[in-house]
């Protein structure tokens, strides 16, 4: 009897872990692995799950937009397939990996994550080609800075308006000093600089100069009155 409760109970255990061999994760395929997939499936699905203002300035050719925060919300109308192959992207693959979490929780059934558009060789679209920067989000700003402990955030607006207010870590190269190829503060031509101001506008043209200079890795990520992360204030002085 207890030899046979005994196999019962080992039987129980293997019959548990093959279910969970079952209901493996959704899968992280490479570059190549997501153009090879794309290529033998011409329903699959290119999902881009950044913001709108990311997708609308670059994007992988063919991909379809829907931003992570829908996700999280749970609106999936945009995908009533569940079946359809679907290969999801960010700026450098965390929020594809925990989009393809969601997804894979609410059932879909064929989720791959291959990672981002910074490491993608094939065609793109969107309005900001050819330009030489890009227009990145905040997410992908910091997602740059965690990844890349070489970038640089430049706050490119006027010395009082730093002295007041930057964001933490940022170093103060106004775009007047790039204009006149005063770049001491940024030597490395090839390392990753993002650029921000109050509302994008001196980001823009600081970016643009940087390009023309021969910078290689610029993004702009607009102003710092829409930044949520930690700030460096000014000490004001009691009386």
């Amino acid at each position: 009897m207890k030899k046979f409760l005994h196999a019962a109970l080992w039987l129980l255990i293997v019959m548990l872990c093959a279910g969970c061999t079952e209901q493996a994760v959704y899968k992280h395929i490479n570059q190549d692995e997501a153009k090879q997939l794309i290529a033998v499936n011409p329903d699959a699905i290119i999902l881009d799950v950044r913001t709108a203002q990311e997708y609308e300035s670059r994007h992988i050719a063919s991909a379809k937009w829907l931003p992570l925060s829908e996700l999280r919300k749970k609106n999936f109308m945009a995908l009533p397939d569940r079946s359809k192959p679907i290969l999801i992207y960010c700026w450098t693959g965390i929020r594809a990996e925990e989009a393809a979490e969601i997804l894979h929780q609410m059932g879909y059934t064929k989720v791959y994550e291959f990672g981002g558009i910074v490491d993608w060789t094939g065609k793109f679209e969107g309005e900001e080609i050819g330009q030489g920067y890009e227009h990145i989000s905040q997410e992908a700003a910091k997602e740059i800075m965690e990844l890349n402990p070489n970038a640089i955030l430049l706050d490119v607006r006027f010395q009082k308006d730093y002295d007041k207010e930057h964001i933490a870590g940022a170093v103060f190269v106004p775009l007047e000093d790039v204009l006149a190829e005063n770049f001491s503060k940024i030597p490395d031509k090839h390392a990753p600089v993002i650029t921000y101001c109050g509302n994008g506008n001196r980001a823009r043209k600081t970016a643009k100069a940087l390009v023309e200079k021969g910078y290689t890795n610029v993004y702009e990520m607009g102003g710092i009155n829409d930044w949520t992360g930690a700030v460096d204030c000014a000490e004001i002085e009691e009386e």
